[in-house]
């Protein structure tokens, strides 16, 4: 996937519904335990990668040191302007986080700039792996962490297992979708794991991490994938109503399972640690 059309899939009133949406129901349990793995390091300087609206980066500028530098990126500005918006304070006295778009295969900064490069759910939207992992290695300084996570397979998380059994249901004909073929596409341990080292990294651990996601309803649920996700643009050249089905089909695949008020539902990713 070229990077232009990479970022096309996250424009329009995506930003907004994936941190209204996507956020609380996928996103937050793995940002939290992203930024504890990375300020158990104890960082002075440290890039985001993908950082879409922020939910790891604002978890990063509470929790980092004062004197600790923060940059956040991500290829689309439209997301960046959502995070800076909703902003990232730091501790008294520190910095406040530089938001800059920029592509991870061709990053901006000097070599050994930062002693800790963290990504969450960005690698499966790069469309050369071991390029963006070798700019990662560039950009760390020696000895430097590496920190990124991908899904697992759409089997283990139930909400976009549920969006996929009603896409194919009211699109039979429809090739598989971008959930399906990319955000879930990407979950074989030895790939990953071989990616980052053609890259010149060393992994260290690729390890699977259950969490438990949450939202208000079963609808709620359901439209956070169609609306906050690229599956947004899969679904708009063919109108609402085929997205209003979608969402309802979905609804009711979510209610049987977890009931008609607020749902926890399983999540399964990997976390991978490697370094320069």
């Amino acid at each position: 996937m070229p990077d232009d059309a990479a970022a096309k899939l996250f424009r329009g009133g995506v930003p907004d519904a994936y941190e209204q949406l996507m956020v609380p129901l996928m996103f937050q349990p793995y940002a939290d335990d992203m930024v504890a793995r990375a300020v158990a390091r104890a960082p002075a300087a440290v890039l985001e990668l993908a950082a879409g609206t922020g939910a790891v980066t604002r978890g990063l500028a509470t929790a980092l040191p004062a004197e600790s530098t923060l940059v956040a990126t991500d290829l689309n500005a439209g997301m960046l302007a959502v995070a800076e918006a909703r902003g990232a304070p730091r501790p008294a006295g520190a910095p406040a986080v530089a938001w800059q778009p920029a592509d991870a295969q061709a990053l901006p900064f000097d070599d050994e700039a930062f002693d800790l490069v963290v990504c969450q759910f960005g690698v499966m939207f790069f469309p050369d792996r071991p390029s963006a992992h070798s700019q990662v290695r560039r950009v760390l300084s020696p000895g430097g962490t590496y920190l990124f996570s991908a899904w697992d397979s759409i089997d283990s998380n139930a909400v976009a297992l549920a969006v996929d059994e009603a896409y194919r249901r009211v699109l039979p004909d429809a090739p598989p979708n971008v959930i399906t073929r990319v955000a879930h596409g990407y979950h074989v341990p030895e790939t990953i794991r071989r990616d980052a080292e053609a890259g010149g990294l060393i992994v260290d651990a690729v390890e699977a991490v259950e969490l438990i996601g949450a939202a208000e309803s079963a609808a709620a649920a359901a439209a956070a994938i169609p609306r906050g996700t690229p599956m947004r643009a899969d679904l708009e050249p063919l109108g609402d109503e085929v997205r209003d089905r979608i969402e309802a089909m979905t609804t009711e695949l979510l209610e049987r399972r977890f009931g008609t008020g607020p749902i926890r539902t399983p999540i399964r990713a990997f976390v991978v640690t490697a370094h320069r």
